[in-house]
């Protein structure tokens, strides 16, 4: 953002006409939890010789992480824009209580605008929830799997086990450990 100034703010070597940027993340998970504001600045060091440079000339860019938490607090900057990213409701419902909580009223076009953002939310949750439907049926699908080769490894060991199969040989035969073999001969009434 800084170097993208040049030819805009200044031009050729004009360094002087350079203003100093902001970067703003809204973080949508706090650290424990709970809501907080960050801001993190350059700070001259001199690591060889001491030579002073004015702030102006190297303070060019301020970052601010702003950490959306879980419950209400009571900033209203962090209320404000757990509104607007955080909250379920819908637009007309945000407009109101943009009007009513905060004093803020919305041009039409700013009202579309937060139509088209709340819509996207909306299909961006989706696009979550169907994510971690197919994930969640994936991983089903292979536990499923794996337990359906344990139980068939049983039966196969059980088989065994009644045709008076010695334990360490049905361990070896079926990949099951000794001790499972035991209990499920116990189990069986086959010792």
């Amino acid at each position: 953002m800084i170097s993208s100034q040049k030819g805009t703010e200044f031009i050729n070597s004009d360094y002087d006409k350079i203003k100093k940027v902001y970067t703003i993340w809204i973080c949508m998970e706090a650290p424990q939890g709970k809501s907080a504001i960050n801001r993190y600045q350059l700070k001259e060091q001199h690591l060889l010789h001491r030579y002073k440079e004015p702030c102006q000339n190297y303070d060019l860019m301020g970052l601010i992480f702003v950490y959306l938490g879980n419950s209400k607090v009571k900033d209203q900057l962090i209320n404000l824009l757990d509104l607007m990213f955080k909250s379920s409701k819908n637009a007309s419902e945000k407009i109101t209580t943009l009007h009513n909580d905060f004093g803020i009223d919305l041009t039409q076009e700013e009202e579309g605008d937060l139509e088209v953002m709340c819509n996207l939310g909306e299909g961006i949750y989706e696009d979550g929830l169907m994510k971690g439907k197919q994930e969640g049926w994936e991983k089903g699908r292979k536990e499923g799997r794996k337990e359906g080769r344990r139980e068939g490894k049983l039966e196969l060991a059980l088989e065994m086990l009644k045709d008076g199969m010695a334990l360490e040989k049905v361990a070896k035969y079926s990949k099951l450990s000794l001790s499972i073999i035991k209990e499920l001969a116990k189990q069986n009434k086959l010792i």
